[in-house]
């Protein structure tokens, strides 16, 4: 009995032992995978260390019934290269909430310096790397979570993404400071930026805060998609877009939505906010009772 004691002792030793080696070396990798992030490292998350995420983890079955009439749509700007899959950075992060059937349209910006627990990542981090670790259905599940929201669909774009629809869309006008107007080579006030253009704007760090100039881009971009154009002409340009889009919105998705907001005879309004949440501070109660009332006009 003293000897199987005796055994049982030093296996637990060696077990705690293992455990310890385990956290040293673990430690170790999470704060290169930090330091990556905060790098220009374009693949920061080695894909082994990637959350893989089902569609059905997103939002529950109960939700889709509830919520068919609507379309719940996460919009996210990363800085993944052309070519490569996308889990960059996040520039810009906005929930879309659309009413199919009156066309009733509403945006609302996340602060990507906000900080988020994330199920299978062992530290709180910035929203704006939440894409790194799993893509936008990560995201997408991450920001339900924590806002209690019921987004199901998501639309990625990245850089060489970004030039394509903003040129597709015949420009986006936006108001420039003095800064970034010299940075740009351009006047004071409101200028068409075209695509490289409204990249090059995007990355102005030195100019101010680069993720609300992404934000205020990404909200002037999707504004201006939402503001022209009738069903068949949005249609060809949602068509040429697609390759260029990491989206799980299907082509009836897209139909629906295209009818929603361009085949209306009164077209619907269209509402915007942004959570006051500043960076490294976590999303709160307070921030998912706000997120809920603004979108669905209720506390819950």
């Amino acid at each position: 009995m003293k000897r199987w004691m005796a055994l049982v002792c030093l296996l637990c030793c060696l077990a705690g032992a293992c455990r310890a080696e385990e956290g040293v070396w673990y430690r170790q990798y999470w704060e290169r995978t930090i330091a990556a992030l905060a790098s220009d490292d374009p693949n920061p998350v080695p894909e082994a260390m990637r959350i893989s995420v089902r569609p059905d983890d997103v939002r529950s079955r109960e939700a889709e019934q509830t919520e068919k009439d609507f379309a719940n749509v996460l919009l996210l700007s990363t800085d993944a290269p052309e070519g490569e899959p996308n889990f960059g950075r996040t520039d810009a992060m906005l929930v879309c909430r659309v009413n199919l059937q009156t066309g009733d349209t509403y945006l609302l910006s996340l602060p990507e310096g906000a900080m988020a627990e994330v199920q299978g990542v062992p530290e709180r981090i910035a929203l704006r790397y939440i894409n790194c670790f799993g893509g936008p259905l990560l995201a997408a599940k991450t920001i339900n979570e924590t806002l209690g929201l019921q987004i199901n669909r998501y639309c990625a774009v990245n850089m060489a993404a970004f030039i394509t629809i903003v040129d597709a869309l015949g420009g986006v006008t936006m108001d420039l400071t003095e800064g970034e107007a010299e940075a740009l080579d351009l006047n004071a006030g409101k200028n068409q930026l075209n695509g490289l253009q409204a990249l090059k704007y995007v990355k102005l760090r030195r100019q101010g805060d680069g993720a609300l100039r992404a934000r205020a881009l990404l909200e002037a971009v999707s504004r201006q998609a939402l503001n022209g154009g009738t069903v068949n002409t949005e249609l060809k340009l949602m068509d040429m877009l697609m390759p260029a889009i990491d989206t799980n919105m299907t082509t009836d998705d897209l139909i629906d939505l295209a009818f929603a907001l361009f085949g209306q005879e009164t077209p619907g309004k269209m509402a915007t906010r942004g959570l006051a949440v500043k960076d490294g501070e976590m999303l709160d109660e307070e921030a998912a009772e706000m997120s809920r009332a603004f979108l669905y006009g209720k506390g819950d």
